[in-house]
């Protein structure tokens, strides 16, 4: 613990925007492969706080859990969320390739800078998931495997 705090106070003495606050957002998505092996689904995501409020919002994180039947993610081959606007797309997390047997895992952040713009009101925003399902993978339930989503977002001065 006192590693932490020597970092966090290394951190804030070389000039670094200070860390306000954070918020944690769950959401889901359901893959149902299309004929070509791609899946597609959307969320809405609105927070408590107006991110304008803040000098800049980022994301921390973005996870994504297998949900049962599921033993882990190797349903998928790649999975990407986009952040849309409406005059914009921008890609902001994705990853090829899932381990076998690892039931969650982190998306690599492809955009990690200020997200405050895809917020239009302030509030919401919208996710687009999409994808391509693992060819071999052919126990698909009715209805299709729902994935879990746990993101953050650090709300910077």
């Amino acid at each position: 613990m006192k590693g932490w705090i020597a970092f966090l106070v290394a951190l804030g003495s070389m000039g670094c925007t200070s860390i306000v606050g954070q918020q944690d957002f769950d959401a889901s998505f359901t893959v149902t492969p299309n004929a070509d092996g791609t899946y597609f689904w959307w969320n809405e995501i609105e927070l408590s706080d107006d991110v304008n409020s803040y000098g800049v919002a980022r994301l921390g994180f973005v996870r994504v859990d297998a949900q049962p039947p599921a033993k882990d993610l190797t349903f998928l081959s790649m999975v990407k969320g986009e952040a849309v606007t409406s005059t914009a797309r921008t890609l902001i997390a994705k990853k090829d390739g899932m381990p076998k047997g690892e039931p969650n895992v982190v998306l690599d952040m492809v955009h990690e800078g200020d997200i405050r713009p895809f917020f239009e009101d302030g509030r919401t925003v919208r996710i687009e998931w999409t994808g391509t399902t693992n060819p071999s993978f052919t126990a698909w339930p009715e209805g299709g495997i729902t994935v879990a989503v746990k993101a953050r977002i650090v709300l910077d001065e």
